[in-house]
């Protein structure tokens, strides 16, 4: 499986809008994204704006099998969002992905210490992945991520340090820090 990682430039704006409307990400806050809100969220910047970097996954050169998205790029600790077209979900690009964003952060952005991401207490393969790749839980947030039928469930907090990914080590977080 050779993955590549495209750049979406401020001219690819149909090109998104038609890829993310075309699927279903039922874990996000919207999981059918009609081409209007696509269209409101590039108009925002929010894939190409100040501080956020977009890139479509292309499998074996030619197929658009997945979006990786960053965000608060001004900030030292940025945060992602990595979507998998619904036929290709499970299949290993998810992992690939996620590790080629962690890379291409900590290699072409050395004032970057960590990067998080977040995803619903449901979403198991996600949490899996994060484990995979050398990302640790750092926050459950309670009731924090609103569904579309109106329910808030859990969200999970994730991060990876930059020693740690250097180091190819997990420094765990020290829950029991409270002595009060």
């Amino acid at each position: 499986m050779n993955l590549t990682f495209q750049p979406v430039l401020a001219t690819d704006e149909e090109l998104l809008i038609d890829w993310l409307s075309s699927d279903t990400w039922p874990y996000h806050c919207y999981p059918t994204p009609t081409r209007e809100k696509v269209q409101e969220w590039f108009a925002n910047g929010m894939f190409t704006g100040e501080g956020n970097r977009t890139f479509f996954v292309i499998l074996n050169d030619k197929e658009r099998v997945g979006m990786i998205r960053l965000s608060e790029l001004f900030d030292p600790t940025p945060i992602f969002d990595l979507r998998i077209q619904s036929p290709y979900r499970g299949k290993g690009i998810g992992k690939k992905a996620l590790l080629w964003l962690t890379d291409y952060i900590f290699t072409s952005m050395p004032e970057k210490i960590r990067i998080e991401g977040q995803t619903r207490q449901d979403n198991i393969a996600m949490r899996k992945l994060f484990h995979q790749c050398g990302y640790i839980k750092e926050a459950h947030y309670r009731k924090a991520w609103p569904t579309k039928e109106g329910i808030y469930l859990d969200s999970i907090g994730y991060g990876i340090l930059r020693e740690d990914w250097k180091r190819k080590k997990i420094t765990p977080v020290d829950w029991n820090d409270e002595d009060f």
